[in-house]
């Protein structure tokens, strides 16, 4: 638990001086993470996000990733215009049960995002995120590589 207050503080040492200049957004994801997301507009082409929740595909697992994505793209359909974006991304996984494992990984991303102002209310943004890459896992037995991929279905809202 100490170690997920600390990863948590530093995302936010991270993300609260980008906040000030209102290009901040946080939402929610669903998927591997589950979790809080926060993103920041680095400009027009380039954004960074962190996500901190759990991973319940291999049980209950503390997930956290931080990453940078490019628009590549865009296209429209009918009215709506949705972004395609490229990017990586480095993930931490941590397992705190009987046998503590943690794993740290290094991901290519790819994304279709949705944005939208609602009403007046504020800016939005949907999107889809896949990632691949490799992982190691750090365990009582030793050190194990592999295939690492994640997958991720968010939303949030821009200050």
């Amino acid at each position: 638990m100490k170690k997920a207050l600390a990863i948590l503080a530093l995302v936010l040492m991270v993300v609260l001086p980008v906040a000030a200049k209102q290009q901040f957004a946080v939402g929610i994801e669903l998927g591997a993470p589950t979790g809080v997301t926060f993103d920041w507009k680095i400009d027009s082409k380039w954004d960074g996000y962190a996500t901190v929740g759990f991973n319940f595909i291999n049980g209950k697992q503390l997930d956290a990733v931080i990453g940078g994505q490019y628009k590549a793209t865009e296209f429209n359909i009918d009215k709506a215009k949705f972004d395609v974006n490229v990017g990586l991304q480095a993930g931490l996984l941590a397992t705190f049960a009987d046998k503590s494992t943690i794993g740290v990984s290094a991901r290519a991303t790819g994304a279709i995002a949705y944005n939208w102002n609602w009403k007046n209310v504020g800016d939005f943004s949907a999107y889809l995120r896949g990632a691949c890459g490799v992982g190691i896992m750090f365990a009582d037995n030793g050190a194990k590589l592999g295939i690492s991929w994640a997958a991720a279905l968010g939303m949030v809202y821009y200050f």
